[in-house]
């Protein structure tokens, strides 16, 4: 089974629809949906929550947690909602604040797995307002948050970008410390990486299963790009098929409690 963990739901019209066509063409048997704000486009938790409930066997919701503003009753209810992880990006302070720990706390008790975004963040509208800040999502920012919560499972985002040593090194030392390789889909941060750069960041026996596959898409377009630059990426690595199928779902699968 391929699991897309990491897929945004942009207002594009007949997203659902043409979404749900689109993952058997490119080979992908399930996606994780979530928004990440209004300031990016994206539709509401509702939203995600009706294509869940739609296409059960084909989109998994994540909701998106605003970090200053919810409090740890959104996570109950997210949970009743049947949401199976959480998303995370542009918080007031930063992750590390232990004014969001109650939060954490409580999304430790629900074994959900939280997307995190971790490094430069894109622009949007109402930065100075919502005090955007890059620096507060670094990888490092988590470690507390891993040592604090060892229940709570975390994906960082994008491999930290541009502090991707940092990250692969947090998911070297933390048992629930997990990161993606996803960015724009013509290429990205990855643009310029070949495969000894991961082959640098990624030495240790098993490391390769603490990435799991993703592809950021903001448009449906964009999904079999996605797909494609990381089965090319892996291909050059020469991975053995149980790296392979880790990253490509069995990873997602525990971390979301699916059965494969």
């Amino acid at each position: 089974m391929v699991i897309d963990f990491h897929a945004h739901y942009a207002r594009q019209e007949n997203f659902i629809p043409r979404l749900i066509e689109a993952l058997p063409k490119v080979g992908i048997d399930r996606i994780c949906l979530c928004s990440a704000g209004e300031e990016f486009g994206h539709v509401s938790n509702a939203e995600v929550q009706a294509a869940f409930e739609q296409f059960p066997e084909k989109i998994i919701g994540l909701a998106h947690v605003r970090l200053g503003i919810d409090t740890p009753d959104a996570v109950d209810e997210f949970v009743r909602q049947g949401f199976k992880g959480i998303k995370i990006i542009n918080p007031l302070a930063p992750y590390d604040d232990p004014g969001y720990f109650p939060l954490y706390e409580r999304m430790e008790h629900y074994n959900l797995p939280v997307l995190f975004h971790t490094g430069i963040v894109m622009r949007t509208r109402g930065e100075r307002e919502r005090q955007v800040s890059s620096l507060k999502m670094t990888p490092a920012r988590l470690d507390a948050v891993a040592r604090s919560f060892p229940g709570l499972n975390i994906v960082g985002a994008h491999l930290g970008a541009p502090w991707h040593e940092e990250a692969s090194m947090m998911a070297r030392i933390h048992p629930n410390y997990y990161v993606d390789l996803t960015g724009a889909c013509w290429g990205g941060w990855r643009a310029n990486k070949g495969p000894d750069f991961y082959r640098y960041h990624f030495f240790w026996p098993g490391a390769w299963n603490k990435v799991v596959f993703g592809t950021d898409i903001l448009k449906v377009e964009e999904l079999a790009a996605g797909k494609e630059i990381h089965d090319r990426i892996f291909e050059q690595l020469n991975l053995d098929k149980p790296a392979l199928d880790a990253i490509y779902g069995l990873t997602a699968a525990r971390l979301l409690h699916l059965t494969t």
